[in-house]
């Protein structure tokens, strides 16, 4: 029946019973008879009404305690079901005739010799039972029916002694079922019952407010029903109200405050209850459970007022639970859960709220602070998901007071463990938002401010201030900012600020733990990103994790690592393979100009592999940039800029070395041709490679300047010399650099010659990496700069290169990597002359072919005489090889021809000139290959 059919029957029944009001009196305690109350039940259901039934018992009666002032009436059977409409039963009306007897409680007490099904039954509407003790029944009251609509049950003690303070228990102390409407239940003592305080079953539109529901009666002991309300399958209640006198104790009962079953039970409202917690605030009263929702979808607890607020704190299990399909679209807004009503004193839950078993896209919090629920100082965990989506929790204070400046602890030790936890195969659901206003503040909590744990995926965690205060300046310290675990993969974390943790700002561990993507978070900086709130390490990677991306290439996905008390980022153990480091600011502020060191930038070890260290700014740390070690293998560092800001040019660098690899670190690459790094400005080496067992680190491609020391430093342990004094062993293999021998220049072409030797076993699988030079240092050993060129050596060891780029004077030097990916340190340095070339140009009329050859070649030149002709062979630094008499001369028509052979020549580069009475005529570059 819909509302308003209702309440035109109501209004209807109401004008026609006006035509015969009457009042009955009880003046006995007698179960039936004149003067009982069971008579007088029936005489008021024999006509229209209204009809007030009143008490006026003498103090005379049998049934008279004077010691509690109650008069007891002892029902042997049931009493009439009221049929009729409007009849108020009005217990409080002995207390005007005989005087207030019982200032504990009513006069009236209502109880039967054995178990009866109920005191009273309502199936009309607009009825009143107000002022009575009922005890010992099945039910106290039942009301039943559609028409059973807008009955108020006030002033009842039900289910306990006289004075409220011991129980007298009847199984269920009000019992709505049958579709009834609007009834309201108001300011009663509803304690000490079996199973429920109020059971409402397809019980509509009611409101249940001003009472005490499982405490004794002045709210400050514990008197418990099993449960205090339940409502099954039924819709549109109010339980609570604006202002003290609205408010209902729901506190000390067994199981559960209150409890939502049913698909059917939607759009309920639980506003300003005390819930768990004694009448003032002052002291816990657990509930087992504060409120649990059962698939039960669309209700709200709290509301965007601060008098809605309800205080769901000192309950033994869960202050809230959300469980089972169904359970949908809930809102929960502006309580405090596990605090007093101040929000600054701890009245722990077990845990605060749980959404489990497939309730899915409920709201915690919202969008603007007067929906903000303080969720704090809960035993276990603030909110924990389980097996269920698309819910979002946003704007809560998660771990701190209600200032958001400070937390709770006990004995010095943190309450609340978790803050949020998400689990077990939950999906799409956002911890946080785009907005301000959506920002969570979880901060103070014992172990994780975050953790995702059980195979969850999908979830995102955007937003958020993790560690610190509502400011975002000062440290409210997590143990761990956010730990991914247990399989969790392909979650989103973002724009969040991980900081002040004690340990790690985000943890991601073990296997399973892939593809997780963390982007544009500040961790270890405060909320602006100019100054450290340090976690101890920013973030660690390991226990097998993969495939997981930290930062990306787009400029809003670059997190800044900086402030923190050890490591930037730290990647480690043994099978944590494949992730990506991309795009971040690693020790520098938020404008990537200014150092805020970390300890360390990066550190990867324990064996893990294949990480990809892309496009970062790792700079102004205060000791290495980054360090390779613990036999970690097969990563990728390219594209960096290391001990240089985002400019380009400014001068940050590393309080050590840029880059170390050290201790088996093997295999890695560390730049390559046309995605270098830049290792600049750090204050000891640029490259630092150091224990025996490092080996196959190839160094490529890379712009390596102005460091302290060497710009690539190979640092052997204990290496022992084998009998000709050569080192045996050691980081890289001992990889001996080149030696660059001379250059020359063609400026037909714009191309530099320049040669050198390698002293390398296998030299022609060895290659060879040239590079400008900045500037020559003490050291006399290159930092290359502009990297120029590759080329390989021939078998014995020599090299040629023609390049670009290169004018007279010019310093180069030169890298060696061999087959195994073994890079040398830099060689000495060398200046570019351009002598040969003032002569080459001269020469046009002079050919040497083939050229390069195999050591058997001819030249061509227009002599007009053979007579004191000489052809002198010399190495690139003039050294005399061969002198060729005229002997050797064929004439030809307008040119002469010769052939060399057989003159044991080595491969490598040399000069071929023709001389005329020992004056050099003309000369030429010859190669010569393939031996």
């Amino acid at each position: 029946m819909n509302k308003i059919f209702s309440f035109i029957i109501l209004l209807g029944l109401f004008c026609l019973s006006n035509l015969s009001a009457t009042t009955f009196t009880v003046i006995n305690t007698n179960d039936s008879g004149v003067g009982s109350l069971r008579q007088a039940i029936t005489d008021a259901n024999a006509s229209n009404g209204p009809h007030t039934i009143l008490f006026n018992i003498p103090n005379s009666d049998i049934n008279y305690n004077s010691t509690s002032g109650v008069w007891k009436i002892t029902l042997i059977t049931i009493t009439p079901m009221i049929i009729k409409p409007f009849i108020t039963i009005d217990g409080s009306s002995q207390t005007t005739n005989q005087g207030n007897s019982n200032p504990f409680g009513p006069e009236i007490e209502l109880s039967c010799s054995t178990v009866i099904t109920y005191a009273f039954r309502i199936a009309t509407p607009g009825n009143t039972i107000k002022g009575l003790i009922i005890n010992g029944f099945d039910f106290g009251i039942q009301i039943y029916g559609t028409m059973a609509n807008a009955n108020v049950i006030s002033d009842n003690y039900i289910g306990t002694n006289y004075n409220g303070t011991s129980s007298i228990a009847n199984n269920y102390g009000i019992g709505i079922s049958g579709d009834a409407p609007g009834t309201i239940i108001q300011n009663n003592l509803i304690s000490g019952n079996n199973q429920a305080g109020i059971v409402a079953s397809s019980g509509n539109t009611m409101s249940i407010k001003g009472n005490f529901i499982g405490t004794d009666k002045s709210g400050n002991l514990k008197l418990p029903n099993s449960n205090g309300i339940i409502l099954d399958n039924s819709a549109s209640n109010t339980i609570g109200g604006s202002g003290f006198t609205n408010r209902n104790i729901i506190s000390g009962n067994l199981s559960s405050g209150i409890v939502l079953n049913g698909n059917s039970s939607s759009s309920n409202i639980i506003i300003n209850n005390f819930i768990g917690v004694n009448v003032n605030c002052t002291d816990t009263l657990s509930n087992e459970s504060g409120i649990i929702i059962n698939t039960s979808p669309n209700n709200t607890i709290g509301g965007n007022l601060a008098n809605k607020r309800n205080i769901i704190s000192g309950n033994t299990s869960a202050a809230i639970v959300l469980n089972g399909t169904g359970a949908n679209n809930n809102n929960i807004q502006g309580n405090f859960i596990g605090t007093d009503s101040t929000g600054t004193i701890a009245m722990s839950n077990a845990y605060g709220i749980i959404i489990k078993m497939d309730a899915d896209r409920n709201i915690i919090g919202g969008s603007s602070s007067n929906e903000r629920n303080i969720i704090s100082a809960n035993y276990e965990i603030g909110v924990y998901i389980e097996s269920s989506d698309s819910n979002i929790v946003r704007g809560n204070f998660i771990g701190t007071d209600v200032t958001g400046t400070t937390t709770f602890r006990k004995n010095d030790t943190l309450i609340q463990a978790n803050g949020i936890e998400i689990n077990t195969v939950s999906k799409y659901n956002r911890i946080g938002g785009f907005t301000a206003n959506e920002r969570n503040i979880i901060s103070g909590n014992r172990v994780y401010g975050a953790i995702y744990y059980g195979n969850c995926s999908q979830n995102n965690i955007v937003g958020n201030y993790i560690g610190t205060d509502v400011s975002g300046n000062f440290s409210i310290p997590n143990a761990t900012g956010i730990c991914v675990d247990a399989a969790s993969n392909h979650n989103m974390i973002e724009q969040n600020l991980l900081s002040g943790n004690i340990s790690y700002g985000i943890f991601i561990v073990t296997t399973g733990s892939y593809y997780n993507t963390f982007r544009a978070n500040l961790v270890g900086t405060n909320a602006s990103g100019t100054a450290a709130v340090p976690n101890d390490v920013g973030i660690i990677i390991g226990g097998g994790a993969k495939y997981n991306i930290i930062g990306g290439i787009n400029l809003n996905d670059r997190n800044i690592f900086s402030g923190n008390n050890y490591t930037g980022i730290e990647i480690t153990d043994n099978t944590t393979d494949s992730n990506q480091i991309i795009g971040n600011y690693i020790g520098t502020d938020i404008t990537g100009n200014t150092a805020l060191g970390n300890f360390y930038g990066i550190g990867i070890s324990s064996l893990s592999s294949n990480s990809i260290i892309d496009g970062n700014i790792i700079s102004g740390n205060i000791s290495c940039g980054m360090i390779l070690t613990d036999n970690t293998h097969h990563n990728k560092i390219i594209s960096n800029s290391i001990g240089i800001g985002k400019d380009g040019s400014t001068a940050l660098g590393n309080g050590s070395t840029g880059v170390v690899i050290a201790f088996g670190a093997s295999h890695n690459k560390l730049g390559n041709i046309g995605h270098g790094n830049y290792i600049a400005n750090n204050d000891s080496g640029g490259v630092v490679i150091m224990g025996n067992n490092s080996l196959h680190n190839q160094i490529s491609g890379n712009s390596i300047y102005n460091n302290a020391f060497l710009g690539i430093d190979i640092m052997p342990e204990g290496v022992n010399l084998d009998d000709a004094g050569d080192a045996d062993s050691g980081p890289n293999n001992l990889q001996n650099y080149p030696v660059i021998n001379s250059t020359g220049y063609n400026s037909s072409n714009g191309r530099t010659f320049i040669t050198g030797t390698l002293d390398s076993p296998f030299s022609s699988k060895n290659s060879i990496e040239i590079f400008q030079v900045e500037a020559i240092d003490i050291l006399n050993h290159g930092q290359g700069k502009v990297y120029i060129g590759k080329t390989n050596p021939t078998p014995d060891g020599h090299w040629t290169i023609q390049v670009e780029g290169l004018v007279n004077g010019d310093f180069i030097t030169a890298t060696a990597t061999d087959s195994l990916e073994n890079t040398s340190e830099f060689s000495e340095n060398f200046t570019v002359s351009v002598g040969i070339e003032e002569i080459a140009n001269q020469n046009n009329n002079f050919t040497v072919f083939p050229n390069p050859n195999n050591g058997s070649f001819k030249c061509s030149f227009s002599i007009s005489e053979a007579n004191n002709y000489q052809i002198i062979l010399t190495d690139l630094c003039g050294k005399e090889i061969s002198v060729l008499k005229n002997d050797f001369l064929i004439q030809g028509e307008n040119h002469f021809q010769f052939s060399m052979q057989n003159q044991n020549l080595k491969q490598g580069n040399y000069i071929i000139s023709l001389a005329k009475k020992g004056s050099i005529q003309k000369s030429k570059i010859i190669t010569i290959i393939d031996f």
